[in-house]
């Protein structure tokens, strides 16, 4: 099994806890780390991680100003996020590669995914549980269709076939287009009514927003996805301490924690405010985030934690 992730050296805490619990979950698995910008001492650290897994790590170099042209439009993203882009071309002789945003933790046997029956299907997602409304008005693609572009089963030979990331990037390159979530719209839309659904645990947001309106969480989540600002190696949040887990399991090779900013602090507080206030209006959307942060806790972090910590260490 080939995992694939990418990442600037912004995220280079999330690509270590990543690589480290999915070898933990999945011991074949081998990883390459698409390195957009990672500093010398973040890559250190990688290529150190790879020599304690038994060189099962590579990582590959590529210039930050590989894709200078193409904007972005979320502030929490930066031009890495297209590096899964460039995995066709990068690896001419894989057939499959399952990619994973490095701000993913990975709490069960991945094996499945590489026996998913992709078919002629450019590649296989799971849905998004809360897809933005503008997004989808802007993109004319139902919401029980749009995936989340965080973890991919990507069928290679029809991606090179296809030119499928040539596809992706004229999209995003055109001014005309209005695409809120970049790459992910633009694989939506390249790929609409041929992408094969995965089964939900594999992409579970560790955020209680996403699940407070659309029902229970996913049984037997194999992937905790810590989506947009609610990153575990700056502020804790929603199934942090699962990440934590695996971040101390390699303490030795963790980066410093980065010190939190104003603008960081200011925005959890804001939020803890809204729901605070929503909570004591009875307002059935934060009771909804409650209940859902509540089952987060009791079904899926104490559980994990109880099973994992001490063979962890």
């Amino acid at each position: 099994m080939h995992i694939v992730t990418g990442s600037d050296d912004n995220y280079a805490a999330g690509v270590l806890v990543l690589i480290a619990s999915a070898a933990f979950h999945t011991p074949d698995a081998r990883f390459t780390v698409l390195d957009m910008g990672i500093s010398a001492e973040n890559r250190a650290r990688i290529d150190a991680l790879g020599d304690r897994l038994g060189g099962r790590v590579s990582r590959i170099e590529i210039s930050e100003e590989r894709f200078a042209d193409v904007p972005v439009m979320r502030r929490h993203l930066t031009r890495s996020t297209y590096l899964r882009l460039l995995i066709p071309v990068l690896m001419p002789e894989a057939e499959r590669v399952v990619y994973m945003d490095c701000d993913m933790v990975v709490i069960d046997d991945l094996s499945e995914l590489d026996r998913v029956p992709l078919g002629n299907a450019p590649v296989a997602a799971v849905p998004c549980p809360s897809p933005d409304a503008a997004e989808l008005a802007d993109t004319g693609i139902a919401a029980a269709t749009y995936v989340n572009a965080g973890l991919l089963v990507m069928n290679l030979p029809v991606w090179r076939a296809e030119d499928i990331a040539g596809q992706c990037l004229a999209l995003l390159s055109d001014p005309a287009r209005r695409l809120l979530a970049e790459d992910q719209s633009a694989i939506n839309l390249v790929c609409r009514g041929r992408i094969l659904p995965l089964p939900a645990r594999f992409n579970v947001y560790a955020d209680p927003a996403a699940y407070a309106l659309t029902g229970a969480l996913p049984d037997n989540p194999a992937v905790l996805h810590f989506v947009v600002n609610n990153k575990p190696w700056t502020l804790p949040g929603a199934l942090a301490a699962v990440w934590q887990m695996h971040a101390d399991r390699i303490a030795d090779l963790m980066p410093p924690r980065k010190r939190v900013t104003w603008r960081q602090r200011l925005s959890r507080l804001n939020r803890s405010r809204r729901l605070a206030l929503g909570v004591l209006a009875r307002r059935p959307k934060y009771l909804g985030r409650v209940r859902v942060q509540r089952e987060m806790r009791d079904r899926i972090e104490a559980p994990y934690l109880a099973r994992h910590s001490v063979a962890a260490r």
